[in-house]
């Protein structure tokens, strides 16, 4: 039953796409003049769609080509492309974190610019978009985490582990709900740089790229970070049902002193705490290393299935440009993949920013193989296991165990 149901709302989803869609000729004749015929389809998520509407329109001023752009979750995106692409009704662009199952799946196609171009893209944002040498998509934004905290609550941000532990132990009172420090310990993309920090790491690489055989979140370093992070339950510094949400509404209400969380969430945090707001790079660890967080690089993919894939090329360049990206930016806070942007004195003087700015250095792409798509859930298993008190190493064993199970299952 419950998979009828999901096939049934699926296929809505489908005849809705594809009355938004704009028909595709069969008639191939001169490209350009069919895309300025027939235009290009975009899919954007909501976030960007204000901005992305307004970018649309310019394009479409200077090159005659009508785009339509229609909202569509980013996580919905891959779903709905392997099932309209084929029928013609799939976009021409879409917007997406990460290449390496979409090319698997055979859902883009390499993206062909000039070097000029390329090298306006920030360091790693291109990495980010490549898989097995080629890349497939242009990018917009990056993103990483940083610490958010409350000059009233704590004046000075927190440069080391011990000086946050130090927040955490005069300000925590869970019984009236306030705290030093939260953050959602059991979701790895939080965790995994206080993991990465000591030495932890997901795949290891050789001169071939990753290797997915050699996974290392069960090393003695994932195996310390995975101890400190259990420490501050085991404290009682953060309760063991926090949740993103429900640590984002307690730094708003004046009710946590830190929170760790992305640039997306600079405005909300803004509009709640004023100029009590501030910014700072995850505080160095023990060992004398920072935390080494992902760096997210969220991009214009061309869809194998465009009929005018060099249109459709130049509207990714059109939308990842300075201009462009100066205009997302103002609009939604998400950090451009621009490099000349990044070293304005717009960006680097901006104190909201300068969190930021500082640990983007200290991050790395994600892994850019399918591979990655094994990790999450095991890991989320394990960190949940591990916050309530089961012992680390164990945790992290069965959880890699699980991890190289369903590689061996899925992609061998």
């Amino acid at each position: 039953m419950n998979k009828l149901k999901l096939t049934a709302g699926s296929l809505t989803l489908i005849l809705v796409l594809s009355a938004c869609a704009p028909e595709r000729s069969q008639d191939q004749g001169t490209a350009a003049a069919d895309a300025e015929s027939e235009g290009l389809l975009v899919w954007a998520p909501d976030i960007e769609l204000s901005a992305i509407e307004s970018q649309v329109e310019a394009f479409t001023e200077e090159t005659g080509i009508p785009v339509e752009v229609v909202s569509m979750p980013q996580d919905d995106q891959t779903e709905a492309i392997v099932l309209d692409g084929p029928a013609g009704n799939g976009p021409d662009l879409f917007y997406q974190p990460g290449v390496g199952n979409l090319s698997i799946q055979g859902l883009v196609q390499p993206v062909e610019v000039d070097q000029e171009i390329l090298d306006s893209y920030s360091s790693g944002s291109l990495e980010a978009l490549s898989y097995d040498g080629e890349l497939y998509g242009l990018p917009a934004v990056v993103e990483s985490l940083a610490l958010y905290y409350n000059k009233s609550l704590i004046p000075d941000a927190p440069e080391t582990v011990e000086d946050l532990e130090a927040a955490m132990a005069e300000l925590t009172d869970d019984a009236n709900d306030q705290f030093g420090f939260l953050y959602p310990a059991n979701d790895f993309y939080f965790s995994y740089p206080f993991m990465a920090g000591f030495g932890g790491y997901i795949f290891n690489e050789d001169s071939n790229g990753y290797v997915s055989d050699d996974v290392g979140l069960a090393n003695e370093g994932s195996v310390k970070g995975a101890s400190l992070i259990q420490s501050w339950f085991e404290s009682g510094y953060i309760p063991t049902s926090i949740t993103i949400d429900a640590a984002n509404g307690l730094f708003m209400d004046g009710q946590a002193g830190a929170i760790i969380n992305g640039p997306w969430a600079r405005y909300d945090f803004e509009e709640a705490l004023g100029e009590d707001l501030g910014t700072a790079p995850l505080p160095m660890l023990e060992n004398g290393e920072h935390p080494e967080t992902f760096l997210g690089t969220k991009g214009w993919m061309l869809s194998s299935y465009s009929d005018y894939p060099e249109e459709a090329t130049d509207l990714a360049v059109h939308l990842t440009s300075e201009a462009s990206l100066k205009e997302t930016f103002s609009a939604t806070g998400e950090i451009p993949a621009n490099t000349a942007i990044l070293n304005s004195p717009e960006f680097t003087e901006d104190p909201m920013l300068a969190g930021f700015a500082t640990q983007l250095e200290r991050a790395r792409p994600f892994p850019n193989i399918a591979e990655l798509s094994a990790v999450w859930q095991p890991m989320a298993d394990a960190l949940t296991f591990i916050i309530q008190g089961d012992d680390p190493a164990e945790a992290l064993e069965e959880g890699v165990e699980k991890i190289e199970e369903e590689i061996e299952i899925n992609y061998e």
